[in-house]
């Protein structure tokens, strides 16, 4: 065994703070969790030399290559390696035997022996055997899903992770005990998939259908999946996955972490259209709600840049805030994801009612009060107060909207009086003479900022609704914007949410961010590039 000290390590500076790289590691190499079976079964271990000594989390890194190539000693594997160690989790990146060496399934045995080392070794090793994780890539995912199934660790990540060999005429296929297909039913263990979407590899419809049968199941898996090759969580998209990993670790070895905000974390539609890639998150302190915003807040602040051989930072400006609910008053916002991941990509904070699921729950949705608008409210202004929160001073809390669907639409309406409210979006809905979600047609009275009403045609059961609003509000500017032959269902679902999408983006610019290209669409009627739309406006 070789034992090193490791100083300052260079390291990429997205991953580590300054505190952490003038910590100190200590890393010793080529120690055999097995004596049995030949001199492949080694790894390496990395342990923090500064923090507890005593139950400590751990976590397992398992190399990929196609179950025939790879080693420990690569460098993403080895740099992932220290860079949890300075995290403060001890971390072992270990070798097993190549198909080569001994056939399937001993790289899964290889793989049970290890943790089983770890956990024989926890005193002496200071780390707590119930708080074990592991991660691998490629077929270390598929090694890694399968100690979570079958090696007794307190959760399992992989990238790219064959859940089952696709061909029924490799004969690998006949052992379903090999692969994570065969262990489908709900289990304790919690997993992360990480997958990209053009994976010529591992294809991402045979990942997601293990990962749908065991959400079906009952076991927490999360998914999260971006646009990228078979390199995605190795070397590539790494500012979504590791940021996913980190939360993962923190939620289920950690729990209670103070240095990650948030508990889950989600890419729809690939992060939207926008120049800054937006993540959807559930955060911690704000449970029954998902937070969709640009993966780099630093970033999507930045409006300039100083010119060539001039001094200064570059300008930044604080994110306007959307408040988003859901049609049916429900508790997902799944069906609006690709148009708040979208809003998001361009420089915006929204905050949507309900839980954040990783695909389409299979259980039946609830209705969420009116109220919770106002609880979005309080939590981002909190937030953008709070010197501990990663939105201190990112958050513009002058410049919030509120936005509704359907439902949601009149629980917009319902907390039309809050004053913190800059404007207003009623997407296929309107209160006409019915009341609903505590709202009514005497809500209107309470606008104090302007409207926008968009409605789907006179197929839209909310069309004449909105029509008797528009008609109703005599003082506040008022936009009602028909895309006519959509629908009550828009167009929310499609790709970046489609044309209803666009048009809420450009009232939000014009309304929170002060743009003035806008008004040539809703004040001059000017529908380039809107297909099938009517508009017309008042009290501007």
């Amino acid at each position: 065994m070789k034992r090193t000290m490791l100083l300052g390590l260079l390291l990429s500076a997205a991953l580590l703070t300054t505190a952490q790289t003038e910590s100190k590691i200590t890393v010793t190499e080529n120690i055999a969790y097995r004596t049995d079976v030949g001199p492949s079964t080694v790894l390496d271990l990395a342990e923090p030399q500064f923090g507890p000594k005593t139950d400590r989390p751990a976590i397992l890194i398992i190399h990929g290559g196609g179950w025939s190539t790879g080693s420990k000693n690569d460098m993403v594997y080895r740099t992932l390696m220290i860079d949890y160690a300075m995290k403060g989790y001890v971390v072992a990146n270990m070798n097993y035997r190549l198909v080569q060496e001994a056939p399937m399934p001993a790289c899964i045995d290889d793989v049970k022996a290890a943790v089983k080392w770890m956990k024989a070794n926890a005193q002496r090793l200071g780390i707590d055997p119930d708080r074990i994780g592991t991660y691998g890539h490629s077929a270390g995912g598929h090694l890694s899903l399968m100690a979570g199934l079958t090696a007794g660790v307190a959760c399992a990540a992989g990238g790219a992770p064959p859940t089952e060999i696709g061909n029924p005429n490799i004969p690998w296929s006949k052992h379903p005990e090999w692969w994570p297909i065969g262990y489908i039913g709900k289990t304790a263990t919690p997993f992360l998939v990480l997958q990209g979407g053009e994976d010529p590899v591992v294809k991402p419809n045979l990942t997601e259908d293990w990962v749908i049968k065991m959400q079906k199941a009952g076991s927490p898996v999360d998914y999260v999946k971006v646009h990228g090759d078979h390199g995605v969580a190795f070397d590539k998209m790494l500012e979504f996955t590791r940021p996913a990993m980190d939360a993962f670790y923190a939620r289920h070895l950690r729990h209670n972490d103070p240095t990650v905000s948030f508990e889950q974390m989600k890419v729809p539609d690939f992060g939207g259209s926008g120049p800054h890639k937006a993540i959807a998150l559930r955060e911690r302190s704000l449970q029954d709600f998902v937070v969709y915003r640009p993966v780099n807040l630093d970033a999507a602040m930045t409006v300039g840049r100083p010119r060539m051989f001039e001094t200064g930072e570059a300008k930044k400006e604080k994110l306007p805030v959307l408040v988003f609910c859901n049609g049916g008053c429900m508790d997902t916002s799944i069906g609006y994801e690709n148009m708040l991941a979208d809003v998001a990509s361009y420089g915006y904070v929204v905050v949507a009612i309900g839980q954040l699921q990783m695909l389409a729950q299979h259980e039946k949705d609830q209705h969420t009060p009116s109220t919770m608008v106002r609880k979005a409210l309080d939590w981002i202004c909190q937030q953008a107060a709070d010197p501990t929160s990663p939105y201190y001073n990112k958050i513009d809390t002058e410049r919030i909207a509120a936005a509704g669907h359907s439902c949601g639409g009149a629980q917009v309406l319902a907390n039309a009086a809050d004053k913190r409210l800059n404007t207003y979006l009623i997407l296929n809905a309107g209160m006409g003479r019915m009341t609903m979600a505590d709202a009514s047609r005497k809500s209107l009275r309470n606008l104090h900022g302007p409207i926008l009403y968009l409605v789907g045609g006179t197929k839209d059961v909310a069309w004449k609704n909105a029509q008797m609003d528009y008609d109703a509000i005599k003082k506040i500017p008022v936009v009602l914007a028909d895309n006519t032959t959509s629908g009550h269902g828009g167009t929310y679902e499609q790709p970046c949410g489609g044309d209803n999408s666009r048009m809420v983006r450009a009232w939000l610019d014009w309304q929170l961010k002060g743009r003035q290209e806008p008004k040539a669409l809703f004040i001059d009627g000017d529908l380039s590039g809107y297909k099938d739309w009517t508009i017309k406006h008042k009290n501007f």
